[in-house]
């Protein structure tokens, strides 16, 4: 059977350090969705935060979705409604504020004023640069957990990132998943939550089979959807334990249009000029 599923990954996969798509990249998706494959952008990111790329695309009005917040929601891409949502509980928010905090770390949360964050550091603003989201200080842990969260986020400096995340996944086990979706974010997620896990339910509702499924990330919160699908693929500059994963590398870094080379050979299954 032909790809009749492509999830892609927004940040260092379909954009530019620029934060744009690059033009092969949107030439390509636009193909492959006019051939009747169904794509789907699937990011850490908010519904807010995404939606601009998914209109850009022309995804609007043709019945699809995207996976948002690293697999804790999958949203309408026509409304933005929630399809399906796990958050966080309570006790998981407060645990990890108090937890990041004795590492001098910040905890931030999303709702759709933007971004609340315990406080501010030159990462936390990275968050902002990259997501195009606002910013604002919570009053205290209380705000951050009064309401269900998809995720939290944490930002610091790399090299304590890296030692930070297996101490909290030993933490969080059973209560939540930790996942580095870049060298300087580590992210608290729902129990359960990881985009091949979304992938694989929005395969499911759509009756469409594994093989048919086609995927495409560079970092950490990729890993899940690149291993799940039939055909996981990855940009040469991706992560190599992404591209150990991946079933097939493109032959272009992100930034050179990796995307496009690989719907090309793929899904419409032509060689690009």
């Amino acid at each position: 059977m032909p790809v009749q599923l492509i999830a892609i990954d927004l940040d260092d996969t379909l954009l530019t350090p620029e934060l744009r798509i690059h033009p092969a990249n949107a030439e390509a998706v636009r193909e492959a969705l006019d051939a009747g494959i169904a794509v789907m952008l699937a990011s850490g990111r908010t519904v807010e935060s995404m939606m601009p790329f998914a209109e850009e695309l022309g995804m609007k009005g043709r019945g699809l979705q995207m996976i948002c917040a690293n697999g804790s929601e999958v949203r309408d891409v026509d409304t933005g409604a929630v399809v399906r949502r796990l958050t966080l509980s309570r006790e998981a928010c407060l645990t990890a504020i108090e937890v990041l905090s004795g590492y001098g770390l910040p905890v931030q949360a999303y709702d759709e004023r933007g971004i609340v964050v315990s406080e501010r550091n030159a990462w936390t603003d990275r968050d902002c640069q990259i997501t195009g989201l606002v910013a604002r200080v919570a009053s205290g842990p209380e705000e951050i957990a009064a309401e269900p969260r998809s995720k939290l986020l944490s930002a610091g400096a790399p090299e304590l990132i890296a030692g930070l995340a297996p101490v909290l996944r030993a933490r969080f086990a059973g209560m939540a998943e930790i996942v580095v979706s870049k060298p300087y974010f580590i992210e608290i997620l729902p129990a359960g939550a990881d985009k091949g896990e979304a992938l694989a339910w929005v395969a499911d509702t759509r009756g469409i089979a594994r093989e048919d499924v086609m995927a495409i990330g560079d970092s950490g919160n990729d890993l899940g959807m690149v291993s799940w699908a039939g055909i996981g693929c990855a940009p040469s500059d991706a992560r190599p334990d992404v591209i150990a994963a991946a079933r097939h590398a493109s032959t272009l870094p992100h930034h050179e249009g990796a995307v496009a080379e690989l719907i090309d050979r793929f899904a419409l299954r032509r060689a690009r000029a």
